[in-house]
């Protein structure tokens, strides 16, 4: 074969993924583009050949680079359903739009990938049909737009932590929020802020859908607590639970659960506990499916590297259990789509979100840190998955 033929074959050979790895370092090299400061015509002769020098360099990187989709490969083990690996978050997998926490913002990302950083703003949660956030700032209870702009602010001193949009009821809203080791009830207009409980865990308050403003919670003795805000009058309360680390309502407020260290502990409406189950390792994340009984609960293995994700029906325990995934490394969040058909965790270890949908198919995005983090040079926060924080359906 002659080198003319050789070149000739040579050129006409394409690089796996080859339209992924363009993407890639275009969007290695995009913002450095859109950073960059104007130039004279002088010196355009230098900066433009750099350019396109470090543009290759980003390309050949991202063609020859991929230790993270191996990790991933190799802890999932080849009987799984995953039919898409991604390295961008081109889009989301259903409709609505995903808000996820990072220790220098809180970040909303849409269904057709774009996404916008709301800088300073930390443990975000959708108002109802996802019109507002409200979120905390070091010092202050702020509801804002999701494209940043802020609705009001107040100014609250001591810690501040997980504040919770109540669903609307007759045209007004509330938002609960932790201070220090207090639980407080602000009105959705930032009128009325008032003391609901002197005592309370670190754990995020939870709103019934009611027709009355009802919140459950943590109080300072490991108890779960029911009561209507406005009367202040506690509807019930549970026995000593230990240390739990979440609640959640069902969406028709007929049952509230409670993840606990080893196990799911299930209340009805008059606190009555109606139900229960053990769960393999640790609790780590709780969520409802939408229109449902069931929830998703994910687990990390005692004496293991290793995670999963079960699901139950809250009427049906502890018969209902189905293992949806598994695989090695640290996962962490659980949030189900508006449509209830996906289910996303944040796969941390593997700097990437892990979505699973009907029937067992995944969808993997890496890199997640460096396009949704925050920190500087190559150490990267990963950000957390908002409970309950993809929101909302085609309607809402």
């Amino acid at each position: 074969m002659r080198d003319r033929e050789l070149r000739r074959r040579l050129l006409l050979l394409r690089p796996p993924d080859e339209i992924g790895a363009e993407r890639r370092a275009w969007s290695v090299a995009r913002p450095a583009f859109e950073e960059r400061e104007p130039v004279g015509r002088r010196w355009a002769r230098v900066v433009r050949p750099l350019l396109a020098f470090a543009f290759a360099l980003a390309l050949i990187a991202a063609v020859v680079n991929p230790p993270v989709l191996n990790a991933i490969r190799d802890a999932l083990g080849t009987d799984t359903h995953v039919t898409v690996y991604k390295r961008a978050l081109f889009s989301l997998p259903a409709q609505g739009r995903l808000l996820a926490n990072s220790p220098r913002g809180a970040w909303v990302v849409k269904a057709g990938g774009a996404r916008r950083r709301l800088a300073g703003y930390r443990d975000a949660s959708w108002s109802p049909h996802g019109l507002f956030l409200a979120a905390r700032k070091r010092h202050a209870i702020v509801a804002l737009e999701p494209g940043g702009g802020v609705r009001w602010s107040l100014a609250r001193t001591g810690r501040l932590a997980a504040p919770r949009w109540s669903p609307e009821i007759d045209g007004s809203t509330r938002i609960a929020y932790l201070r220090n080791d207090t639980l407080r009830v602000v009105a959705g207009d930032s009128t009325g802020d008032r003391l609901v409980n002197p005592s309370v865990a670190s754990v995020a308050p939870a709103w019934k859908p009611t027709d009355a403003f009802v919140v459950g919670f943590v109080d300072g003795t490991g108890r779960a607590q029911v009561v209507e805000v406005d009367s202040k009058k506690t509807l019930w309360r549970s026995g000593a639970l230990g240390q739990p680390l979440a609640l959640a309502w069902s969406d028709e407020g007929t049952r509230l659960l409670a993840l606990l260290p080893h196990s799911v502990a299930v209340f009805g409406h008059n606190g009555k506990r109606v139900g229960g189950v053990r769960i393999p390792g640790r609790g780590v994340a709780l969520a409802l499916q939408p229109e449902t009984r069931r929830f998703a609960v994910l687990v990390r293995y005692d004496g293991a590297q290793r995670s999963g994700i079960l699901t139950f029906d809250a009427d049906r325990l502890p018969g209902s259990k189905r293992l949806l995934f598994a695989a090695d490394g640290t996962f962490q969040d659980l949030a189900w789509s508006p449509d209830g058909r996906w289910v996303v965790t944040g796969w941390r270890s593997a700097d990437a979100w892990l979505f699973i949908g009907p029937g067992g198919e995944q969808k993997i995005v890496s890199g997640i840190a460096g396009q949704l983090g925050s920190g500087t040079g190559t150490v990267r926060a990963f950000p957390a998955v908002a409970s309950s924080g993809w929101c909302c359906s085609p309607s809402g």
